[in-house]
């Protein structure tokens, strides 16, 4: 095997450990990137402000269709009874509301409302979110179906809350404590050695230099 046949051999081996590391590295990392937040729309800022000042319960202007104030009222009541924070905002739903989706709006009004608790969103029959930020996982069967009429089913999700617990918070770490942290920091460290070998190579390849190895190749 010539000189320059073997140090492309090489180079191209290096280059394979280059793009296994530089893959697992990316796998890692993908995984833990957050997204930039958007921008809060006037919707979920009312119900954030509503919320703030003590509701429990808010329905925007243009959503007394789907919940009349008197249904609103007695939900109100009924929220405000349980012992698990529980938030329910009612609105049409929106394609142009500041928000990409219902998951995103319920993150916002979360976000904004700076408070724990169960929070509920409901757009229409049939469409509607329950989620939470508590510490501790929430314990107890909640439910998820949205269909018939907004007023029942409403109030079973908040009946359903309220007679749920928070569960202990958890110490989960996404690198599995110290350990975890420490074995995934020497892999993005090693990911550097094959890149600078890689580089190395081609230079001295680019500048028709041999690589000195002990022994020979067949």
């Amino acid at each position: 095997m010539t000189g320059r046949v073997r140090d492309l051999v090489l180079a191209l081996l290096l280059a394979a450990l280059a793009a296994a590391a530089g893959l697992g590295a990316h796998a890692l990392l993908v995984d833990v990137r957050t997204p930039e937040p958007t921008v809060i729309g006037d919707r979920v800022q009312r119900a954030a402000d509503a919320f703030a000042a003590g509701d429990h319960v808010y329905v925007a202007a243009d959503a007394h269709d789907l919940l009349p104030p008197d249904a609103a009222a007695r939900l109100e009541e009924l929220a405000a009874g349980s012992e698990v924070p529980v938030r329910v905002a009612v609105w049409e739903d929106s394609t142009d509301a500041g928000y990409r989706g219902i998951w995103d709006a319920v993150g916002q009004l979360q976000r904004v409302a700076d408070d724990e608790g169960v929070f509920v969103l409901y757009t229409g029959p049939g469409d509607g979110v329950v989620d939470d930020n508590l510490e501790g996982p929430l314990e107890g069967d909640i439910p998820s179906d949205f269909n018939g009429d907004p007023e029942r089913r409403l109030s079973e999700i908040v009946t359903a809350v309220a007679a749920s617990s928070e569960g202990p918070a958890s110490d989960w770490s996404y690198w599995g404590g110290t350990g975890g942290a420490i074995a995934a920091g020497l892999l993005y460290g090693g990911v550097a050695i094959p890149v600078l070998l890689l580089v190395i190579g081609l230079v001295r390849l680019a500048l028709g230099r041999r690589f000195r190895m002990v022994g020979g190749w067949t």
